[in-house]
């Protein structure tokens, strides 16, 4: 996943359903997705857990590679990878991200 196999500055939108959780290496893929976006593009994330709901915390202890973020942990990861304007929404469990480049 870090490793993008598309031009920097190529895309105007890369979306992330259900994914962050498996990323070995999220830093890195942040910064990938990064690159590959336009300047002002748009990197969206939506899981169905912020990070501290039981439910995903008993998958996570279950599931090996499976990683839990919140709202403060994906936005300085994304700060950290050169996105801006991060946006957290969360609904109950569900935690939402818009980060523009």
């Amino acid at each position: 996943m870090s490793s993008l196999p598309f031009e920097d500055d190529s895309l105007d939108l890369v979306t992330a359903f259900e994914t962050v959780y498996f990323w070995p290496d999220i830093e890195q893929t942040f910064a990938g997705i990064r690159r590959v976006l336009k300047p002002d593009g748009v990197f969206f994330i939506c899981n169905e857990s912020n990070g501290h709901d039981k439910e995903a915390l008993k998958y996570s202890k279950i599931i090996d590679g499976m990683m839990l973020y919140d709202a403060d942990q994906l936005t300085d990861l994304l700060k950290e990878a050169g996105f801006r304007d991060v946006v957290i929404d969360i609904n109950g469990v569900w935690l939402c991200v818009k980060a523009v480049c």
